[in-house]
């Protein structure tokens, strides 16, 4: 099974989300959008690069210990529309996403619901 798993926060790196979000991945890609326009509170504004690098290397790390593979992607543009895109792209089976509290990320949620990407929100 591949997972796209975006890093959106610096609270991806979480054991108890990795646990669950990797169980029964056989592939991983991990997603880093640098968003110019980024909201201060979801994904990554250019001056956070160095930050989001630091989630991700945590996270692959933890995806090594569990011996699955793993792929790291940085790309730059709009969060929503770069993890849609990819996920519609790689034909993930599914996207996982740390649980967010704010507008931005409920439409992500909802945008990747209407193209019938299967969502999971931990």
């Amino acid at each position: 099974m591949i997972v796209l798993l975006p890093i959106l926060s610096e609270k991806e790196n979480d054991d108890a989300f990795l646990e669950t979000a990797l169980k029964g991945a056989t592939h991983v890609i991990l997603l880093i959008v640098v968003d110019a326009d980024s909201k201060q509170e979801f994904g990554f504004a250019t001056s956070q690069i160095q930050k989001a690098r630091k989630v991700l290397e945590e996270v692959k790390t933890a995806i090594g210990k569990k011996r699955k593979k793993s792929e790291d992607i940085l790309e730059w543009g709009d969060t929503k529309s770069k993890i849609m895109n990819l996920a519609l792209l790689r034909k993930v089976d599914k996207v996982t996403l740390k649980n967010q509290d704010n507008q931005y990320f409920k439409e992500l949620v909802e945008a990747l619901e209407k193209e019938k990407i299967s969502v999971e929100v931990l």
